[in-house]
């Protein structure tokens, strides 16, 4: 069976930058050597980049290629940007970001802003970039931003047939000033906004329990985080990678 992955650094795989996480895909490989996984899951990835890295992957292979999807969604205070590399200069100051994903031409990239308290504040270049975007941004309008992707994608393996499954890497569906790290919060803070998540046909998500809990809280609960206290570690990622191939299977049968 064909599965296609994305997401953050969360879903990385093999590994995330400097070899320190083993994400949740690589043991779902373990589990089933009949499963040939495709990922094009990034670091710092936002849930713009998600959505149209799964529609290119798809759309780029043949009717029928791919026999399921897999997305764990990220952050909701995440902004990616598509960006042209065509500029000699800015090319080179692109490579200096590092977390980035050049598509396969070469003249086009993404620039992930990891989230209002990212990996963008380290860097000149992203910063001076993504300084300016949140300054015009509300908690509203990017929970707006990243509802609709979601929405968008759904529609999208809707229409083309694709059987799927989706995750969020922590749990937004509240409605908490703060959850998880890096500037998230609970997306319910926003009743205008509960069209979108209406929309969202929650029999094709995964979560940890009726809570809607993420990795994270799983990760939390069980102990089993990396040094930095946010990403999950080994033990994490295995027990969640038996959850996703258990509900995978009884969707198949």
């Amino acid at each position: 069976m064909k599965v296609l992955i994305s997401g953050c650094s969360f879903t990385q795989w093999p590994d995330a930058p400097g070899g320190r996480n083993i994400c949740w895909p690589k043991y779902l490989g373990d589990l089933d050597s009949n499963l040939e996984i495709t990922t094009v899951a990034e670091a710092a990835a936002g849930n713009q980049y998600i959505c149209d890295s799964i529609i290119r992957e798809v759309c780029s292979k043949p009717a029928g290629y791919y026999d399921h999807v897999l997305v764990m969604w990220s952050g909701v205070s995440r902004l990616d940007y598509l960006t042209s590399l065509e500029d000699p200069a800015w090319d080179k100051l692109f490579d200096s970001y590092g977390f980035y994903r050049r598509l396969p031409d070469n003249n086009l990239g993404y620039i992930f802003s990891g989230g209002q308290y990212g990996t963008w504040f380290a860097n000149n270049v992203a910063k001076t970039m993504f300084k300016e975007m949140y300054k015009v941004s509300s908690e509203r309008s990017l929970a707006h931003i990243n509802l609709m992707e979601m929405v968008k994608l759904q529609g999208f393996l809707r229409s083309k047939n694709i059987p799927y499954h989706f995750m969020s890497y922590v749990n937004y569906w509240n409605r908490q000033d703060q959850v998880g790290r890096n500037g998230d919060f609970g997306v319910y803070k926003y009743p205008d906004l509960d069209f979108l998540i209406n929309d969202l046909d929650f029999d094709h998500w995964i979560f940890r329990n009726e809570n809607k809990d993420g990795i994270f809280e799983l990760a939390k609960e069980i102990n089993s985080l990396e040094k930095d206290q946010f990403h999950p570690a080994s033990e994490a990622n295995r027990i969640w990678a038996e959850l996703v191939y258990k509900r995978v299977s009884e969707s198949r049968t």
